[in-house]
């Protein structure tokens, strides 16, 4: 008996965001399996019924170790998230190292 077609894999950062939640949903109904990252899942919305193809991984994006583990086994990355700080100094330095840490 032939097994199901493997699911391609990506993964979202930022999916707590309004893009990110949009673009979460298109791919989930193009299917493919997703992980995305959070913050804090508990300030998302309740998700009546998670999809088992939806993984949420808590991640800060300037934590290596939170991202690698989120991208693991995964074919490709959006790389959606973004800080939105009053200080615009410190988003400038947060979002180059946040976008480092998505390259490695």
């Amino acid at each position: 008996m032939a097994s199901p077609p493997r699911r391609p894999r990506v993964c979202l950062t930022g999916g707590g965001g309004f893009v990110a939640s949009w673009l979460v949903k298109l791919l989930l109904s193009r299917g493919y399996a997703v992980h995305t990252t959070v913050r804090d899942p508990n300030l998302l919305h309740v998700i009546p019924r998670t999809p088992e193809s939806l993984l949420l991984f808590t991640a800060d994006m300037l934590d290596r170790d939170a991202l690698a583990a989120a991208v693991a086994g995964c074919e490709g990355v959006f790389h959606v998230a973004s800080p939105v700080p009053a200080d615009k100094d410190w988003y400038s330095a947060a979002k180059i190292i946040a976008e480092e840490t998505a390259l490695e």
